[in-house]
């Protein structure tokens, strides 16, 4: 089985300082992630004068203006380039949400990503879908708040041009998502449905929804992650912390290993033990040295060290070699 691809979405966790920004890649860095995630964006970009707060940030943040918290949590353009060096020199992926052409446009100048990440209120922004529709990356797309048409518009706009590498995120868009609301078993269908691997954006509480995604087959897993899950932004209580995350990495791998695949495979040690509680054909009285076999002559005990009880018809009216006692596991060569 392939290894489910981790993504640690920090987000705007970082509540604006760079510094905290770079500790967060070199503390997951040493847990197992494959890739940290960023956003990039300018306010004033992507945000005009009538933006309002969806219902989870007025819950989890204090701040009236949109604009304002957004300018605040949101690092400058040229930090992002500290933190692509920073996970290079890591060994993890850098992967960013850009929100504006601006800021995608710098991403691509500036730094180097495996994918593009199209965030889930971008699916139908049609400057940025259109850049990156231009580029030969690979994209994943996540799909909170998007009807099934959403997403087949945009999957065709992307793929106008060429057919492009997509990876479809199931995602709830619901800081956090109650557990009723996940859906996890669209996984399967909407992977039949696009016929593109899909994963799983989770922003539920704890980490048993990446766990059951990836028994369903999802190949990649995004989850946040916050020092602190009491501190101030909209989304440090829908996160997991280092450690919870390190946990969730560990369990990941488990359920992988516990998958195995797809074919029936008998291990070492099942042969070994087939031999011991597996029955063969066993001597049933005493059998005299030319006597023919019948089916009074045998019986089907433990060991499965002789014949199989499915091959009994192979001596069945042959004359036995020697005499052989009652209770004796019998071999092929026993018989003439």
């Amino acid at each position: 089985m392939k290894k489910t691809y981790i993504i640690a979405e920090v987000g705007p966790n970082h509540q604006g300082s760079v510094k905290k920004a770079l500790k967060y890649i070199k503390k997951l860095s040493r847990i197992g992630v494959n890739a940290v995630k960023f956003q990039i964006g300018v306010a004033q970009e992507h945000y005009s004068k009538e933006s309002f707060k969806p219902k989870y940030q007025i819950k989890n943040s204090k701040s009236k203006s949109i604009i304002s918290e957004a300018e605040k949590r949101l690092l400058n353009l040229s930090d992002h380039i500290k933190l692509y060096k920073e996970c290079k020199k890591n060994k993890v992926d850098y992967i960013c949400s850009a929100f504006d052409l601006k800021s995608l446009k710098f991403l691509y100048k500036n730094t180097k990503f495996p994918f593009f990440k199209i965030p889930s209120g971008e699916i139908l922004s049609l400057d940025t879908l259109n850049f990156i529709s231009k580029k030969n990356i690979p994209i994943i797309l996540s799909t909170g708040m998007a009807s099934l048409n959403d997403i087949k518009k945009t999957i065709k706009f992307l793929n106008r041009k060429r057919k492009k590498k997509i990876h479809l995120l199931h995602c709830v868009s619901d800081y956090p998502t109650n557990n009723k609301n996940l859906n996890l078993n669209f996984i399967k269908n909407f992977k039949k449905i696009f016929n593109y691997p899909v994963g799983l954006s989770d922003h539920s509480l704890g980490f048993l929804a990446p766990i059951i995604a990836v028994s369903l087959g999802a190949t990649i897993i995004e989850k946040h992650v916050t020092f602190n899950k009491n501190a101030k932004g909209p989304d440090h209580k829908a996160s997991l912390t280092i450690n919870e995350f390190s946990s969730m990495i560990k369990l990941v791998r488990s359920t992988e290993e516990i998958l195995g695949k797809k074919e029936k495979i008998l291990s070492k040690s099942e042969k070994q033990n087939a031999l011991a509680v597996r029955k063969s054909c066993v001597s049933s009285k005493d059998i005299q040295k030319g006597e023919k076999i019948s089916k009074k002559s045998i019986c089907f005990k433990r060991p499965g060290t002789g014949i199989s009880p499915f091959s009994y018809f192979k001596f069945m009216n042959k004359k036995s070699k020697k005499f052989i006692p009652q209770d004796t596991v019998l071999k092929l060569n026993n018989f003439k």
